[in-house]
């Protein structure tokens, strides 16, 4: 009988085919570091002081003739203290992983890609929930804890922050103040997007309905985001949200159906009232494929229509109200169950320093540890995000526990 070679029997002639480079599957958003710039023209030493106009001078009076004058009444002014937040990522490697990676020839990506070690991206992600606001107002709400697959709720669920988060370490607390927390350490071991499921290794069987999940050590602390200026009911930057009306947000709830775009002008309007002008909203992908369907059969064709192919959508909105404009764009990393309006005119980063893995004269964070073969490299930024007019912020939620595009 003939033998035949094939590749089992000749696997050792064989090589192995690889693409050019790795393929990085986790989504990944810089939406708001590119639209929230950061204010190097005030960046700070120990903090910065914003002088805030609160009230107005009342001291008015009317009459005829021979008037007795009421007395002034001063307007209240008030110093916003602002102050950055130190965000640090560590990554360590071993000397022969850094030896064997120091040519393509040798290694998908050199050594010194960004590429090989994605410090960069992990670090665009992490920033971009700290600038929504998600690291002080939680990652999600429990609904159920089985053996540890915590079900989060549909209303606080956001796929793209959970994507990629295997290896990640939470903490779960009762409330956003961080005052109770139940058991310690969870460490992601697997995320089930369809399910809506994290599922943690570590003791959980405290974590219960209604608790909250954030990033370890990150639980009341860490740089105040645009939702956390969005639920202040309290003192936020040194001045009171209950003693000043124009220190506190808006909220508009969306009742118990879709997101639209006549809801959308509803909650603008509250801004309005309080002086805004053009606005940036921040809302679910499915939920913008629906106001998308919306716009869409309102559309008229024009001159340019063309029978061979169709072609309609949208990517980002803009549409007019009594405000002004309203851009309406699809974000991924905020949670199903909100939109939210603010000026982005008046809100930015600012602090001592923007990302980077350069600190000082010395150059790139990397050096040798001390008693082990490897190399840590660091990256860092100190920052916060601030809004000089919070009152023109408007937050959209649901009535229900459902997501804005149900």
């Amino acid at each position: 009988m003939a033998a035949v070679n094939t590749p089992s029997t000749l696997v050792s002639r064989l090589k192995e085919v690889y693409p050019s480079g790795p393929s990085n599957l986790i989504p990944n958003s810089t939406e708001l570091q590119k639209r929230l710039k950061f204010r190097n023209d005030i960046g700070h030493g120990e903090h910065v002081r914003f002088d805030v106009q609160l009230t107005h001078e009342h001291g008015f009076s009317v009459g005829q003739g021979s008037i007795t004058l009421n007395g002034a009444i001063a307007q209240e002014t008030a110093k916003a203290t602002v102050e950055g937040y130190s965000v640090i990522l560590q990554s360590r490697v071993s000397y022969d992983l850094v030896t064997r990676a120091k040519t393509d020839k040798r290694a998908f990506v050199q050594f010194t890609s960004s590429k090989f070690i994605p410090m960069v991206d992990s670090f665009q992600k992490r920033c971009e929930i700290y600038d929504i606001g998600y690291s002080r107002q939680s990652l999600g709400k429990v609904v159920t804890n089985t053996s540890g697959a915590l079900v989060i709720s549909p209303n606080t669920w956001c796929a793209a922050l959970w994507a990629g988060s295997k290896g990640t370490i939470l903490e779960a607390f009762t409330t956003v103040a961080g005052t109770t927390q139940h058991d310690g350490d969870l460490t992601i071991s697997a995320v089930d997007i369809a399910n809506k499921t994290v599922t943690v290794t570590g003791t959980s069987t405290a974590v219960v309905a209604d608790d909250l999940l954030f990033y370890k050590g990150h639980a009341a602390t860490g740089p105040y985001g645009i939702m956390d200026i969005a639920v202040n009911a309290g003192t936020l930057y040194n001045i009171s949200a209950v003693t000043y009306e124009l220190w506190k947000s808006q909220s508009y709830d969306v009742g118990t159906s879709a997101l639209t775009l006549g809801k959308i002008l509803e909650a603008a309007a509250k801004a309005a009232e309080f002086g805004a002008e053009d606005l940036t909203c921040l809302c679910p992908i499915k939920a913008f494929q629906g106001l998308v369907s919306d716009e869409s059969a309102l559309r008229e064709y024009g001159a340019n229509y063309s029978a061979a192919k169709g072609e309609n959508g949208f990517e980002k909105l803009t549409f007019h109200g009594a405000n002004g404009a309203i851009e309406v764009v699809p974000y991924r990393f905020i949670k199903d169950g909100e939109a939210i309006l603010f000026p982005e005119r008046w809100t930015y980063r600012c602090g001592s320093q923007d990302v980077t893995n350069q600190i000082g004269k010395d150059g790139d964070i990397v050096f040798d540890l001390e008693s082990t073969s490897d190399k840590e490299m660091r990256m860092f930024t100190d920052f916060t995000v601030f809004c000089e007019r919070p009152a023109e912020i408007v937050l959209m939620t649901r009535s229900d526990s459902l997501g804005l595009d149900a």
